[in-house]
């Protein structure tokens, strides 16, 4: 007995991030309300928003959404009368996407309810957590985007980027300082 593998769930990054999208789907589906709207259509109607006429392709790329579900939820929110599936200019075989009147109308009424839903998602933690939070989420996403060795170089090149900035910012600093200094001494 005492040799066997233990798993403990509670400390489960895997098991956590699930629980975590559990609660971040019911305060979303609370925040909106009666507007009847998942969360993945969501993202398709921001992105489209964000970008009316991507292809398919691309707003599998804007949403995280894989390529066959994207393509069902596309379809599912043309018959709604959500959204516009047209050929592609100059190529015949990519969709691209676009709102209609009633897609516009639900994105603009389901917004609302989105920023309050992450408001109470971001509202579990103390708030010197929040931004740290999101930052290691969004390191997440692009890892299952770029792969995770890039994400790894992508953050570090982030982070030396960061570290040149205060070093220059720290510079521009040291010389205003010394600027002000001689120009005080001038003024003696």
């Amino acid at each position: 007995m005492a040799d066997e593998p233990v798993f403990d769930l509670a400390l489960s990054p895997g098991h956590l991030l699930h629980r975590a999208q559990q609660f971040a789907a019911d305060r979303f589906s609370e925040a909106t309300g009666g507007v009847e709207v998942t969360q993945r259509q969501f993202a398709v109607l921001c992105a489209v928003h964000a970008a009316e006429g991507l292809t398919q392709t691309q707003l599998v790329t804007a949403t995280g959404i894989d390529r066959s579900t994207l393509a069902e939820l596309v379809s599912r929110m043309a018959t709604k009368g959500l959204l516009l599936r047209e050929k592609a200019p100059g190529d015949a075989r990519a969709n691209s996407v676009r709102f209609t009147d009633e897609g516009r109308k639900l994105y603009e009424t389901a917004i609302e309810g989105a920023k309050a839903a992450d408001e109470a998602i971001l509202g579990a933690l103390p708030k010197n957590k929040r931004a740290n939070f999101v930052e290691s989420l969004t390191r997440i996403s692009r890892a299952s985007e770029l792969g995770a060795e890039a994400a790894k170089d992508e953050a570090k090149k982030a982070k030396q980027a960061m570290k040149a900035q205060q070093k220059a910012e720290e510079k521009a600093a040291e010389k205003a300082a010394e600027k002000a200094k001689k120009k005080k001494k001038k003024k003696k």
